[in-house]
């Protein structure tokens, strides 16, 4: 990061000039900073951008809450006792609180608690009293949660009906004839044919109702005239920030639009205020929603898992309940259908015990609020005083050239706080026009602990209308095998989702401009020569290496790189000493200075001969690796089984150069240090004992350096006549592990359970003392657990850089493939990128570690393994499974565990938003005797077929 990212003069300047135009409505009167400060100091040293997310707590509101249930004894509420009216004198007093935030009363609105918003929605959907001849109507700007009414409102014979905003205005009263509404998109391309699964293609795993049969026309004459009709919308998108106006609900009601005006029956109008109530203020009393649905942390954090469906009380009525639990009944029969419901709403559609203490937390929500903020007003002026700032500076940022770097999604100029909300949607754009992926703005946020989100935010509606997709193409792009929540961020160069940042009322303006020069910093092309976008490639990396005389996207004023020569081992000799500092700092205890710096011919000769020599005698490399030599007249080679159909259709490399095996390293204990050895033995899984034990928390998540970057600190090691994993760690004595699965010590493993990658695994805990020794060292409740012999997981990767799960090869607790390869020509061409792009000097054995492969060789071209379908080590055959795709645990000096921007960076910037370093592989073992490979092994690779 550029050092103006921190530098104070910097910051003032910038905020100085902000206050002149914004200080009236910025930061509570000045108090902004001393609440964060006080509040807020776990997000010190990070931008969060999420807030329409969620929103953070503050320390105060904690604290009162706990004081709260120190103080205080709350019973369950469906009892008599003194501790149970509390609880429920409580919660009475909180609905009271609830409606009084909104500006209303109980006796205008009822508060049902529920599970979140989504929940009110799906309470409403299930209790409204739908019919044949109803209609839903929902605007195309809604969250998901709304869109899954329409299932509900199909299944009970109504019709459905999605309007964009311009339509629903073009209809009113006093503008125009309406549109046809019919349901179908072939009549009119706006309106979305809703039936229950028209949607989904053929081959997605689900049945089709029998309603979906039903004729959805919503011309059809009605044979009651008393149908009950519900028209739902945002009153914030929480796309784009975009502020509907809720006088639509009067309107809607009174049938003033066409919409609803040949309609015959009574409408209704839902209201989902999740995301505009986390800033801004809602007066019920003014607005005529009948129902509005809403989630508490959207607005002060916590609690989490509680929201409400506010219900006006000239609607409560149009509500019908099937289901009842317990609490709910005034008299109730076992034996017969006898039921009778309690009168109150809430108490007749609260089923069974609420999650009271969670409820009791609101009130210091509110108070915590209030207290610092002042109310909800100063929230949203606050909140959007930011997020105009950064819409203006966005949308002036250009490339060299004049082009914008940002297309901003929105429906406003950010002018009027009555129509603008807090969040600003956006695509990045390159000089030459090209979007830049958001998995790629995600990764490099990510390395710079910028909290933001991207995707199409559960609002497909929005999404599609902003980004110009057709619901044809969002079918195409499901079917190309993109669905929500992925990386698939361009197809076709057209990106498939956004990035959105949104404020919260504890944001601040140095919030806004870290965010502001990350963009400028990392995205915006300074002159012609940075070009930022590979190759012009929409992010698809070149894979036959990176021309040293291309320059990529940088902030240094296009630093050239003119010799092919610059920046090699060789002419940075100075700078990187030989002896390698990075591997004796790190624990390793093979770091030779002739394995360091990429042995030549002589250097390969003098590997096998020390090792023949030191096999053949029964001894190990050094004292510390006398169970590791395997003698070559040990070595057993397994005939390939991947041998082709037809022999033609691969073919060997004919080049002269040899390639060969430097390093072979394992890593016992899965995100913790390396562990080199010179010669090791093969498994069905992989290097014997690679990754097969990890480090979880006290809930049994898995633990990686992402989250606890000192495992990278922990250095493991496997003594084979010992039979022990050792861990050792500066200040600690070294831990023993048995490698006994089946015993620690003298007490019998116990089995647990997991999840890598999303697998469930399950394995064996190592025992207090192993768990004792890492919560120490890492200062948090952990445990050591080991792979269950007996817990296979297939590999993950396939040549096409897709899932692939044929269940012929195992794996350990890798995250992916059986094997990692990274070669040293690539590290040396990352290396000059590197020191081209930032001036950053990685040692080339630092880069080796912070890669983490298990096999790394030297000769050859740099990047020419991406291309290789299968190779050769010495005499053992492994298969390549593709590309293995870089996250920012690759920023982790693996000896200091101190983060960097590199070499992420510039993976990013030269080899786009995959950012591929190495090759996953997989080896295929033929019988079950014994194979191993060592350092000085050949590697002669195979390539693709060409014909």
């Amino acid at each position: 990061m550029a050092d103006k990212w921190r530098n104070v003069e910097h910051r003032q300047r910038k905020k100085a000039d902000f206050l002149k135009n914004c200080g009236k409505l910025y930061g509570y009167g000045g108090r902004i900073d001393k609440m964060q400060e006080e509040e807020f100091d776990r997000l010190k040293g990070m931008v969060y951008l999420d807030h329409t997310g969620t929103t953070h707590y503050a320390q105060s509101q904690l604290d009162a809450y706990m004081k709260d249930l120190q103080t205080n004894v709350y019973g369950n509420p469906h009892t008599r006792s003194a501790s149970s009216r509390l609880t429920t004198d409580t919660i009475d007093q909180l609905r009271f609180r609830i409606l009084q935030h909104f500006n209303t009363s109980i006796e205008h609105h009822s508060v049902i608690f529920t599970s979140g918003c989504t929940g009110a929605l799906k309470l409403l959907a299930e209790s409204f009293t739908w019919e044949d001849g109803s209609i839903f109507s929902y605007l195309e700007d809604n969250h998901t949660s709304v869109l899954g009414v329409r299932e509900v409102a199909v299944k009970e014979g109504a019709k459905i009906m999605c309007v964009l905003e311009q339509e629903l205005l073009g209809c009113s009263n006093g503008k125009g004839s309406p549109q046809s509404k019919t349901i179908t998109a072939e009549k009119n391309s706006s309106i979305e044919n809703c039936t229950a699964n028209n949607s989904i293609p053929s081959h997605f795993p689900g049945k089709t109702h029998k309603e979906s049969e039903r004729s959805n026309s919503v011309n059809a004459t009605s044979t009651s005239g008393r149908q009950s009709h519900l028209f739902a919308y945002a009153a914030m998108c929480n796309f784009s920030g975009r502020k509907f106006p809720l006088d639509w609900c009067r309107k809607i009601k009174r049938k003033q639009f066409s919409l609803c005006e040949e309609s015959e029956g009574k409408w209704y109008t839902c209201l989902d205020a999740a995301s505009y109530v986390s800033t801004n203020p809602l007066d019920l009393s003014s607005c005529e929603a009948d129902f509005v649905t809403l989630s508490f942390y959207k607005i002060f954090g916590f609690p989490t898992g509680l929201g409400a469906l506010i219900v006006r009380k000239d609607a409560e009525d149009n509500l019908r309940k099937t289901y009842f639990g317990g609490g709910t009944a005034l008299a109730v029969t076992s034996n017969g259908r006898f039921y009778v419901p309690r009168p109150i709403l809430h108490d007749r559609f609260e089923d069974g015990t609420l999650p009271f203490l969670d409820i009791i937390a609101l009130r210091h929500g509110f108070d915590t609020l209030e207290k610092l903020t002042g109310g909800m007003l100063q929230v949203s002026q606050h909140t959007f005083s930011l997020a105009q700032y950064v819409y203006l500076q966005l949308t002036s940022l250009t490339h060299h050239n004049g082009q914008p770097v940002a297309v901003v999604y929105a429906d406003t100029d950010f002018d009027d706080i009555t129509t603008q909300g807090a969040i600003v949607n956006f695509n990045l754009l390159r000089a030459n026009g090209d979007f830049v992926g958001y998995s790629e703005v995600d990764k490099l946020a990510a390395l710079h602990d910028i909290h933001l989100r991207t995707g199409c935010f559960c609002n497909s509606g929005a999404c599609s209308r902003h980004l110009g997709l057709s619901n044809q193409q969002i079918r195409e792009n499901y079917q190309a095998g993109h669905v929500c929540g992925d990386d698939k961020d361009l197809i076709s160069g057209q990106p498939t989702g956004s990035v959105r940042i949104s404020f919260g009322y504890m944001s601040t303006f140095e919030d806004a401009q870290f965010f502001l020069d990350f963009v400028q910093e990392c995205f915006v092309e300074k002159s012609p020569k940075t070009t930022g976008a590979v190759n012009g490639q929409n992010g698809q990396y070149c894979n036959k290496g990176l021309t040293s005389k291309v320059n990529v996207q940088c902030t240094n004023e296009g630093l050239d790189i003119e010799d092919d020569k610059k920046g090699t081992e060789e002419d940075t000799s100075s700078i990187f000493p030989k002896t390698s500092a990075t591997l004796q700092s790190s624990g390793l205890k093979h770091g030779r200075k002739d394995q360091a710096d990429g042995p030549q011919e002589d250097h390969r000769d003098s590997f096998k001969k020390e090792i023949e020599e030191k096999s053949s005698k029964g001894q190990g490399l050094d004292s510390s690796y006398q169970s590791l030599a395997v003698r070559d007249s040990e070595r057993n080679v397994p005939q390939s089984t991947w041998r082709k159909e037809k022999p033609t259709e691969i073919r060997e490399l004919k080049d002269p150069v040899q390639r060969y095996l430097t390093n072979i390293f394992l890593y016992p204990v899965k995100s913790c240090g390396a562990f080199e050895v010179k010669s090791w033995q093969l498994s069905a899984r992989g290097l014997m004992y690679d990754r097969e034990w990890m480090v979880v928390n006290e809930s049994g998540v898995c633990l990686s350096q992402k989250r606890e970057p000192k495992l990278c600190l922990v250095r493991p090691a496997i003594y084979l006549t010992e039979g022990v994993l050792q861990l050792s760690a500066e200040g600690m004595k070294p831990l023993d592990v048995p490698l006994n699965a089946a015993k620690i010590g003298d007490v019998e493993a116990s089995m647990c359970q997991s999840k890598v990658c999303g697998d469930r695994i399950t394995g064996l805990d190592c025992g207090n003392e192993a768990a004792d020794w890492l919560t120490i060292f890492l200062g948090r409740p952990c445990r050591l657990v080991r792979q269950n012999p007996d817990s296979d997981r297939d590999c993950k990767v396939n040549r096409d850089g897709g899932n692939s799960a044929d269940g012929k090869f195992s794996l350990s607790l890798a995250n992916e493939s059986q094997y990692l390869l990274i070669s040293r020509p690539s590290l040396r061409e990352l290396q000059q990128q590197i020191t081209a792009n930032s001036n950053m000097a990685i040692p080339t054995e630092d880069l080796v570690l912070r890669f983490r492969g298990n096999l790394v060789i030297d000769s050859g071209q740099p990047f020419e393994e991406d291309d290789w379908s299968e190779l050769m080590i010495g005499q053992q055959q492994f298969q390549s499974r593709g590309l293995c795709s870089r996250c920012q645990m690759v920023c982790l000096d693996q000896a200091t565990a101190q983060r960097s921007k590199e070499p992420l960076m510039t993976l990013l910037r030269v080899r786009g938003k995959k950012v591929p370093f190495g090759i996953h592989l997989v080896h295929n073992m033929a019988d079950t005797q014994p194979c191993c490979i060592q350092v000085g092994d050949e590697v002669t690779p195979v390539t693709m077929a060409t014909v």
